[in-house]
């Protein structure tokens, strides 16, 4: 520092508060820091020479200094987040065979844009059409014989039936009748005993079968019965439900979309067999997607669902996209605090891929006439923040409590007011009731 520095002075330097960087950012660029010493150097060089005031050891010739007044403004606060690009669960869909079998043909190729309903995959369908055969031919059938039933006997059938009842009684009739005659003539003793139990054992077979045919016509001329009738018609139904069974098995040998998307996992080979709960391919509906991210805790409490995000991907530096915050996690990070959070992103010319790194700028709500002061203009001494206001051309450092930060400006709740005027450059280690000279600030 040279010889003939004040002692105060001296001191201030040798060991200097960290004055003019924003909390919890790095210092400025060494020649910057290097700059501004120069300055506070070539304000209090002549003290060397004895141009300093006996009683406060203070240079007389005022230190150049950079310096805003402290503003009331409307505060549109914000924080910067990093993250990465994901899908967004609900738009992403796994295509499975709901039928096993050997794959025929595959129709698409990864990055290949489908939409829903159009056939991916093809399997092997020849068992499935054979068995759809088989089936409607038992539909068929069973149909036919309920028809039948329900239609009742032509009247052909019964007609038959009328001739054949006659029939079996005129030949009953005709056994009665010898029958008959032969009893007389066993009473004479004129006719053996075995040619009567023939005759007597014909006679009771005609009224059998007479008896059966009258029986028979009686029953066609009923009609068929109503249990007859409901027991076809579930043979039939239960058949139907075969068939529709065995119609879809064959429509599912077709693997379709399910959503409209972009296939970004295939791995179906031609040939290979599949069981029904192998993954083929994935199918990502692409027009939304998420930047996944994290909160900060310390501003969990003013981040809202919903709030603008603009974000910058890295593969499209010169191109902003703008997002909402659409959902936040509901357990936050034991070791951090903080919570994650998934930004929605418009898609719509599907420039955007999962995986992809992002930065983004989340806005938080904003404060009303809050009292401001730039980034700059903020320093740390051993953990408070403090600021120099100049005050009668002397610079004074006052604590202050700091509100929301925004890019370039800080909110100060309690040490200053609108109006106050805030060093900014080149008040770096100058003790207090040192004469500055102000320059207005950027």
């Amino acid at each position: 520092w040279g010889v003939g520095v004040s002692p105060a002075l001296a001191a201030g330097m040798a060991a200097p508060r960290k004055r003019g960087v924003p909390i919890g950012q790095a210092l400025r660029s060494s020649m910057a820091l290097a700059a501004l010493l120069a300055l506070a150097i070539a304000g209090c060089k002549k003290v060397a020479s004895g141009e300093v005031d006996e009683g406060d050891q203070l240079p007389k010739k005022p230190v150049p200094v950079q310096a805003v007044k402290v503003e009331r403004i409307n505060l549109k606060p914000s924080i910067d987040v990093v993250g990465m690009l994901v899908t967004i669960p609900e738009n992403s869909a796994s295509v499975s065979p709901q039928v096993a079998g050997w794959i025929q043909k595959v129709m698409v190729v990864e990055g290949a844009r489908v939409r829903a309903g159009v056939e991916l995959l093809r399997l092997d369908s020849r068992l499935a059409e054979a068995d759809r055969v088989k089936v409607q031919a038992s539909v068929d059938e069973k149909t036919a014989i309920l028809e039948r039933l329900k239609n009742g006997p032509r009247p052909e059938e019964i007609e038959v039936a009328r001739h054949d009842a006659h029939r079996a009684k005129v030949t009953m009739e005709a056994l009665r009748g010898e029958l008959e005659s032969l009893k007389t003539l066993q009473a004479r003793n004129e006719v053996s005993p075995v040619q009567f139990q023939k005759v007597q054992s014909s006679f009771q077979s005609a009224e059998a079968e007479s008896a059966a045919a009258a029986a028979k016509l009686k029953l066609i001329g009923a009609g068929t019965r109503t249990e007859e009738i409901a027991e076809a018609e579930a043979r039939v139904a239960a058949a139907k439900a075969d068939l529709t069974t065995s119609t879809l098995s064959l429509q599912l040998c077709k693997i379709v979309s399910p959503i409209n998307g972009i296939v970004t996992q295939l791995s179906a080979r031609q040939g290979m067999y599949v069981e029904r709960t192998a993954n083929l391919a994935t199918v990502v509906d692409l027009s939304k997607v998420f930047m996944q991210t994290r909160i900060p805790c310390a501003y969990l409490a003013r981040v809202q669902l919903g709030a603008s995000v603009d974000v910058r991907v890295t593969s499209f530096p010169d191109r902003t996209f703008h997002a909402v915050l659409a959902r936040i996690g509901g357990q936050a990070d034991p070791a951090t605090g903080d919570v994650d959070a998934l930004v929605e992103i418009a898609n719509d010319d599907s420039l955007l891929r999962p995986g992809l790194a992002c930065r983004a700028c989340m806005r938080l709500p904003e404060i009303a006439d809050a009292i401001v002061v730039p980034v700059t203009a903020i320093a740390d001494r051993s953990g408070t923040p403090v600021v120099s206001v100049v005050r009668d051309g002397k610079s004074f450092e006052i604590e202050v409590k700091l509100g929301v930060q925004a890019r370039e400006k800080t909110q100060i709740i309690e040490g200053v007011g609108a109006g106050d005027t805030v060093i900014t450059e080149g008040g770096y280690g100058l003790p207090d009731g040192c004469p500055v000279k102000v320059h207005a600030g950027p």
